[in-house]
């Protein structure tokens, strides 16, 4: 199923009940997850319960933690800093123990707080709860809410447009200083994700240790959401409703989704919604509604999701993926295409296009299909890697998300290419947690594309 697939058919005994797990079978394409291991474990999801907001020091230490219900307060119950002068707010992934194993077509992921035998360590890593900008007055990159409220809603002023913080101005998203005409209008891009930029150009940004290595912080927390609800359908109707059992059932629900034409006309696919929207929600799962001014039609509502602090895990903008590269082969070749993952944030690179050699730190994880379309199933690794393995499905069947590839649009298409995930707001849904982008590459820049802030 992978490169670096789990062996072995004889099923481990584990000596402990302290972990909780999800099983699936590689001869089945339903999307729905048999849970395994502890199941009080499931019902009060220890390893999910840890992930949740703070604000750090410069060196990455914790500076605080934000409040579980209010990431606009600190976790002591008084008023935080969250615009990214106190530093940057990001989102701990903890600690926890993970261990992989297939027995016959059955593969099992199993997780624990604790060192059981056969597990191993998945560190403690930070990733932004939403996607990051830049400050203009440092040229550096961070993650901070620049929002006010009255009450739990958003401040606006007469026309109806946002009020922001005071220094909103040196933190402006879309395409930067060349959108300042922008401000003071519905298209304002103040206080907005950074987007149309190369993944080289943010790798100049991202200051003291951070990057925008974001595959594997979100590949994991991906797997902690697929755990949860038992399932591979992220974009299930939403429900606050536990199943007879206590156990989460559906999904997360479809992103801030937006009509892509409309969308252009708006403001040529930048970003309409700013950074922290979902801070009133804390680390809880949840949505937030939103009104977009200007909008075809009139003002236009729609509902930002945030999985236990992550805000907007999918669907609203394309994400770059500085760790990860796609390879296609030529069919006269090896007739592949092959995912490589760099786990040094010091090697990170666009390598050139048509290079043979593979670059420094890169290490092969998965071959991946040579067609586009809904992932029908998933390799997975020990280390937990996971990307398309095969196609054929459709949004409610295998893996439910998508996959595109240049490689079937022309056998020329062949050499190095960027990676994206997530998908933006008008792909429907192609959308999710699995969705994989290998179409451009990696000096591409859109206006729809954005990026998280990483440190580890």
């Amino acid at each position: 199923m992978a490169l670096l697939f789990a062996s072995g058919s004889a099923k481990p005994q584990y000596p402990y009940d302290m972990w909780y797990g999800i099983e699936g079978d590689v001869t089945s394409n339903d999307y729905l997850l048999t849970r395994i291991g502890n199941l009080d474990l499931h019902r009060t999801c220890p390893i999910q319960k840890k992930l949740r907001r703070l604000v750090e020091n410069a060196d990455g230490s914790v500076k605080y933690y934000l409040h579980q219900n209010d990431s606009r307060l600190k976790e002591s119950g008084a008023t935080a800093l969250i615009d990214s002068t106190d530093g940057n707010v990001m989102l701990e992934k903890p600690k926890y123990y993970f261990r992989f194993e297939i027995e016959g077509t059955k593969w099992r992921r199993a997780y624990s707080e604790y060192p059981l035998p056969g597990f191993i360590e998945m560190p403690r890593l930070t990733v932004s709860p939403w996607y990051a900008t830049v400050d203009s007055t440092t040229s550096t990159a961070v993650s901070g809410c620049w929002l006010t409220w009255n009450g739990n809603d958003l401040a606006r002023d007469e026309s109806g447009f946002i009020v922001l913080k005071n220094n909103a101005a040196q933190f402006r998203g879309g395409a930067g200083t060349s959108d300042a005409s922008y401000d003071g209008t519905y298209r304002s891009q103040l206080g907005m994700p950074r987007t149309s930029i190369p993944k080289s150009t943010v790798r100049t940004w991202c200051k003291n240790g951070t990057h925008h290595g974001v595959y594997r912080v979100y590949n994991e927390i991906a797997w902690l959401q697929r755990l949860e609800y038992a399932s591979l359908n992220c974009q299930s109707a939403y429900t606050e409703t536990l199943t007879a059992d206590g156990f989460r059932q559906g999904g997360l629900g479809s992103g801030p989704v937006v009509d892509g034409g409309q969308w252009n006309t708006w403001a040529g696919y930048r970003p309409f919604m700013p950074c922290g929207v979902t801070s009133v929600l804390g680390n809880n799962t949840g949505k937030v509604s939103y009104v977009i001014k200007g909008w075809t039609g009139g003002d236009k509502t729609v509902q930002l999701t945030s999985y236990r602090g992550l805000e907007a895990p999918f669907e609203y903008l394309w994400m770059l993926a500085d760790d990860v590269l796609a390879y296609n082969d030529s069919a006269t070749n090896t007739g592949k295409s092959t995912i490589y993952l760099c786990e040094d944030i010091t090697k990170f690179t666009s390598h050139s296009d048509a290079a043979t050699t593979i670059p420094n730190g890169y290490v092969a994880i998965a071959n991946i299909p040579r067609n586009d379309g809904y992932i029908l199933q998933l390799t997975h690794s020990l280390k937990g890697y996971s990307f398309p393995e095969k196609v054929g499905g459709n949004a409610n069947t295998g893996a439910c998300d998508y996959f595109w590839t240049a490689i079937d649009d022309s056998a020329s298409n062949t050499g190095w290419w960027g990676c994206l995930l997530s998908a933006h707001a008008g792909t429907g849904t192609t959308a999710g947690f699995g969705c994989l982008n290998t179409t451009n590459r990696s000096s591409h820049s859109y206006a729809s594309i954005g990026f998280r802030l990483c440190r580890f």
